[in-house]
């Protein structure tokens, strides 16, 4: 799959969790728009790490939370609660049959490897979908709670195992302001 056709799947591809919590596809987050979320999001936390003293590159943060989902352009977005076995081997096999760079696929590797970037960009993964759930919770959608709770969580727990809770707590904290 070329870029081209990757950024069009991306753009039209629904969020599969909203729309089994009710939200009618026309309202859905599609997956560009969380992965912009999340970019945003890892480029704030990896900044305030680095003022911190932390060793962390804020750029190179951002664009692996800018590329953490691309291979749902082939394989779609693919919920938990399918509890499919075996997921994450298929969304690599999917990734390296992206036509990208090599440098966009070990950016994916970072990802799934967890490294100080990886990991920020999997915490604003989580805060990402938090702040859109508490967006959708606020419109109604009263389903999406069970998400809104369990990204909030898995962001928060691995903010510690990182030692950035206290950053992470700040920009929900800033988010949730935005939000009310």
């Amino acid at each position: 799959m070329k870029l081209g056709e990757v950024l069009a799947a991306l753009t039209s591809l629904a969020r599969t969790g909203w729309m089994l919590r009710g939200v009618p596809h026309s309202l859905a987050e599609n997956v560009a728009e969380h992965l912009f979320a999340s970019a945003l999001i890892a480029y704030e936390i990896a900044v305030e790490a680095s003022k911190k003293g932390l060793p962390v590159n804020p750029e190179k943060a951002a664009v692996i939370a800018l590329v953490h989902d691309l291979a749902e352009a082939l394989i779609g977005d693919i919920s938990k609660r399918a509890e499919l076995t075996g997921k994450e081997e298929v969304e690599e096999r999917a990734y390296n049959n992206l036509q990208v760079s090599k440098e966009m696929k070990a950016l994916y590797m970072e990802y799934k490897e967890q490294t100080l970037e990886g990991s920020i960009a999997k915490i604003a993964d989580n805060i990402a979908t938090y702040w859109k759930a508490k967006r959708y919770f606020k419109a109604g959608y009263t389903e999406v709670e069970d998400i809104m709770t369990s990204s909030l969580k898995t962001a928060i727990e691995t903010a510690g195992k990182k030692k950035i809770k206290e950053i992470v707590e700040d920009i929900v904290s800033r988010i949730e302001t935005s939000t009310t």
